[in-house]
């Protein structure tokens, strides 16, 4: 056995959100989806479903003929939606797309416990990429195909079987493939509830018919749908359109128009920023007529025709792989020349072969990405053909692909976008992404948002090996994103498909780090080919992980390993989508106990991936009593199947905050709740007494506005919340924390429920809310509680912004920080602290709430409730104990600072600690200060030097305190 396989597995089982937002996301409003039913085509959410399907006798047949394979099942068929296991060596294989085919065909047929019998299979795709065949299906009936099914099966070159999924239908004589609409009435159907101008709009197909599968909660039902094809101008839309053929209705609706951002170029281009230099490079893939001849340059730029005589020579910027459009007098060249004369076309901005900027960039990135993709997989014939490329597009700061490439013209603070390089990257990428999908017989292209924008990001970083997406959007030293990131599944999911894509974006530059940029950007492409999608993020995400696996396979036998699985493994699991997205942690948080004493914490954890399985000796409690440090119990198994149970002991009064953990066989962690332990489950021990309340129903003195505030929008409002979503993801809530019949609380600004997202959110500055002025002097123990909901992760510079909650105990002349972080909780979030943490309790007693979207404007959203002041009877009163000092770190000083700023801190035990510098972008800049410190006070000085001895340049960082789980943030701002 290779010794890479040692140990592997041990067993297989564009609106824009706000008016400037929309230059860093490309999105514009999605008017007009209608998305696919979420689990309508796979269901994988049930644990014991999943362990019953696993148990059934065509299973075990299967295991017993073919060794111990794993299956994720879909749920809704009953069938394999992924299995891996043992190689499968397929009798008869022949190694060409013929003997393949008819190899795996005679698999499906002998194996109809597990695929069913008498099915009727379209060949949609055989396709080899490097030593894997991949083997596609649609399931035929009544001469109809149908949609959202996978058929996929992966044999390597030399025969043997090493992965499938089948989404089985067991289809009845009853469903309808029959239509009962004409073609046209279907092309009407399909403008229904678009925005549609008959002058420049179209709608095309309604030809081709579909089964379009969707469950119910007690059966699978199909109906059948034309696809019909509409495309608008304003805003820009593609859509792909399923309507019911009986009924007229749109059942399915999705814009093939993606966002996406990058680059830069220098030269007769530019090569890398909007504001470098412009530096000759040669042209390839010009066509040059000469003639009637057309030839394209070559790799160098040459061109040559033979003609006799005279002849006139003429040229635009396009070529056999982009044509180039400015939306009219598109740059072009033509001059007359003898045989045998040396016509050189020098593409400027003045001269014989005058264009612009854009028009040049645009023509060099595109084929310069083409040729990237070409010499990646020489098999790639998807791009192949003179893609549609639209520069000077009216508008501002946004690109598309839907088909072609947009560029928006400059402005709005943005230069021309196609003098970008990397967003030219990454809308190319997009069209790879579909066009490759389609080549391998997926008939839509790729479907899932997070992952077509998660994978353009991947290009483009790729091309450039540099992870920052959008370099100089907004101007020098700007970017939209990065891929090098620790975003992960489910914590940092969001509506924006192109922040949820930066969990899969930022799991391939791991693995970038770990094995090279070559292996790296071979994984991420030939992974395509397994055509990994799903409706579900995580489900396509986690899909894509396994298509690494098989794409870096070299012997068709995924269950001994494959020469890279460790790097892979840790690159996916660092972000939440490799084998511990399979763990399930089902927990009931803990209420508030009235007393002390034995508490039991249970929760039901298992694993329902086809790779490894769950340590089961790994489940672990983790609780902090308190605020001391967390301790650790292991969870032991009892006699109700996957359940894990601890007991931590309390007494009154005590803030109690837990989390769980559990690990897989690969080594993977997965915690819950998501975001542990920076957001955990917190509960109260003891009988507190209320003292104050406030729920917000009538006005009760709370105060809005600072003189420092200077948010445009979103300013803090006592309102019933109306709740606006990006992508179905909940941005503000819908209704406030106090139970019915209660309606209000503080909210961040509100808008009409029919407006875009972001058109009432916190904009330009921070807004501040202040308690009314309460007394806690002469109280036992007492403690605040407040709920608060805090959404940062959608807009152009997600996570970027920060929510502050500050306390004062001597009427405002000093305040100490609480909250101070950038982690969205799309959720009511309930904050319990002792005052005695962070403050002496005294009678002149405050609370200040700041929400912020300041830098880069980002969509911002926060709300207030329900917030009390408790105490303890005086019986139950205890000392601080360890943490007779509260934990801090005091404000830098100088604060601006030019050269260096002393960072002071208090502990309140001896502890393990780490102070860094951060960028506003979350990455670290400096390590100040690292290891375990007694109790007391503290100096450390920062220099202004990053970690490579450098100065940094001036603007904001961010310096936090992390100690035994807790953090606490100071801003800095270095000026020169």
């Amino acid at each position: 056995m290779p010794s890479h396989r040692v140990g592997w597995l041990v067993s297989l089982s564009l609106a824009l959100v706000t008016a400037r937002a929309a230059a860093f996301t490309g999105s514009r409003p999605n008017d007009g989806a209608v998305p696919l039913p979420e689990g309508s085509t796979v269901r994988m959410g049930d644990p014991a479903r999943q362990a019953e399907l696993g148990r059934s006798a065509a299973w075990r047949d299967f295991q017993a003929r073919h060794g111990h394979w794993g299956a994720e099942w879909n749920e809704i068929t009953g069938t394999p939606h992924r299995a891996v296991g043992p190689a499968i060596a397929l009798p008869g294989f022949v190694g060409d797309a013929d003997g393949v085919d008819r190899a795996v065909r005679r698999f499906i047929a002998g194996t109809p416990g597990v695929f069913g019998a008498g099915l009727s299979l379209e060949t949609a795709a055989v396709v080899r990429a490097g030593n894997v065949w991949h083997v596609r299906y649609r399931q035929i009936v009544g001469g109809v195909p149908v949609l959202f099914e996978d058929w996929e099966f992966d044999v390597g070159t030399n025969g043997n079987l090493m992965a499938f999924g089948a989404d089985a239908h067991r289809i009845g004589p009853e469903v309808v493939t029959k239509p009962l609409l004409v073609p046209a009435a279907a092309r009407e159907a399909a403008r229904s509830g678009l925005r549609f101008d008959p002058a420049t709009d179209r709608v095309e197909g309604g030809d081709a018919l579909y089964l379009l599968p969707y469950a119910t909660e007690d059966s699978m039902r199909y109906r059948l749908a034309y696809d019909v094809r509409v495309h608008t101008a304003d805003p820009p839309g593609n859509w792909i359109a399923l309507v019911d053929a009986r009924t007229g209705e749109v059942l399915w609706r999705m814009n093939r128009v993606r966002d996406a951002i990058g680059g830069n170029v220098s030269g007769t281009v530019h090569l890398a920023l909007p504001t470098d230099p412009l530096t000759s490079r040669p042209f390839a893939h010009d066509n040059v007529t000469v003639g009637t001849t057309t030839v394209a340059s070559d790799a160098a730029g040459n061109y040559s025709v033979a003609t006799p005589g005279n002849g006139k020579v003429s040229a635009k910027l396009s070529g056999p792989f982009v044509r180039v459009d400015r939306g009219g007098g598109n740059a072009s060249f033509t001059t007359n020349a003898t045989d045998g004369s040396t016509v050189n076309i020098a593409w400027a901005a003045s001269g014989s072969a005058a264009s612009l900027d854009a028009e040049r960039d645009a023509f060099y990135h595109v084929n310069l990405v083409h040729d990237y993709a070409k010499t990646l997989d020489p098999g790639f014939v998807g791009n192949d053909y003179q893609i549609l490329c639209r520069v000077e597009v009216s508008g501002t700061c946004n690109a598309y692909w839907d088909g072609t490439l947009n560029f928006y013209a400059a402005g709005g603070g943005c230069p021309d976008i196609a003098t970008i390089p990397d967003v030219i990257y990454h809308e190319y990428g997009h069209s790879i992404n579909d066009n490759l999908y389609l080549q391998t017989g997926s008939p839509i292209g790729m479907q899932n948002g997070a992952l077509h924008e998660g994978m353009a990001d991947v290009n483009s970083a790729f091309v450039r090996d540099d992870p920052v997406i959008g370099h100089g959007f907004m101007g020098p030293g700007t970017m939209l994103r990065t891929i090098a990131n620790t975003n992960r599944w489910p914590e940092d999911a969001s509506g924006d498909p192109h922040t949820t894509g930066l969990i899969i974006g930022g799991a391939f530059w791991d693995l970038r780090q770990a094995v090279g940029l070559s292996i790296a950007e071979h994984l991420a492409h030939f992974a395509k080919y397994s055509t990994p999608d799903d409706p579900n993020d995580g489900v396509a995400m986690g899909e894509y992980f396994i298509a690494t696996l098989v794409a870096d396979d070299d012997d068709a036998d995924l269950g001994n390993g494959t020469p890279h699985s460790g790097a892979i493994v840790a690159a996916f699991n660092a972000h939440g989508i490799g084998t511990t997205f399979f763990i399930d942690i089902s927990h009931a948080p803990l209420a508030d106990q009235s007393s002390g004493g034995a508490i039991d914490v249970s929760a039901l954890i298992s694993y329902s991936g086809s790779f490894g399985g769950l340590d089961t000796g790994s489940p672990t409690l983790h609780y902090s009593s308190n605020g001391a440090p967390y301790a650790t119990v292991s969870m032991t198994p009892t006699t109700t199947a996957n359940e894990y149970r601890a007991t931590i002991t309390t007494q009154a009064p005590q803030i109690v905050r837990y989390y769980i953990s559990a690990n897989d066989l690969s080594g993977g962690t997965k915690v819950d709740p998501p975001g542990a332990p920076s957001k955990v489950n917190v509960f109260l021990v003891g009988p507190p007494i209320r003292q104050l309340s406030y729920d917000f129903e009538t006005a009760q003195g709370w105060t809005v506005g600072d003189p420092s505030d200077n948010a445009t929008t979103g300013v803090w409002v006592r309102e019933e919340p109306v709740g606006t979503y990006v992508g179905g993801i909940p941005v503000q809530p819908e209704v406030d924390h106090t139970p019915d019949p209660a309606s209000m609380c503080f909210v961040t600004g509100n808008a009409a429920a029919s407006d875009p997202p972001g058109t009432n959110d916190v904009d330009g500055g921070h807004t501040t809310l202040y308690s009314t002025d309460f007394s806690a002097a002469g109280l036992s123990r007492p403690v605040i509680e407040y709920y608060r909901w805090y959404s940062n992760n959608a807009g152009g510079a997600p996570g970027t912004d920060f929510w502050r909650v500050e306390i004062t105990n001597d009427n405002g002349a000093n305040w100490v920080p609480v909250e101070n972080t950038n982690d969205s909780d799309n959720s009511w979030r309930r904050v319990l602290f002792f005052i005695s943490d962070y403050v002496a309790p005294t009678g002149n007693m405050k609370l200040r709430f700041v929400a912020e979207d300041i830098g880069d404007p980002s969509l911002i959203e926060a709300a207030v409730d329900d917030f009390r002041l408790l105490s303890f009877p005086p019986t139950l009163a205890v000392s601080d104990g360890p943490r007779s000092r509260h934990l801090e770190l005091r404000a830098p000083t100088p604060n601006p600072f030019r050269g260096s700023t002393r960072l002071d801190y208090a502990l309140p035990a001896r502890s393990a600690v780490a102070l860094d510098v951060f960028d506003p972008n979350g990455r670290l800049v400096r390590s100040v200060e690292r290891g375990v410190r007694e109790a007391g006070e503290h100096r450390v000085t920062w220099d202004g030097r990053d970690r490579a001895g450098q100065a940094v340049g001036s603007g904001i960082y961010f310096a936090r305190l992390s100690v035994e789980g807790r953090d606490t943030t100071r801003l800095l701002v270095k000026v020169r």
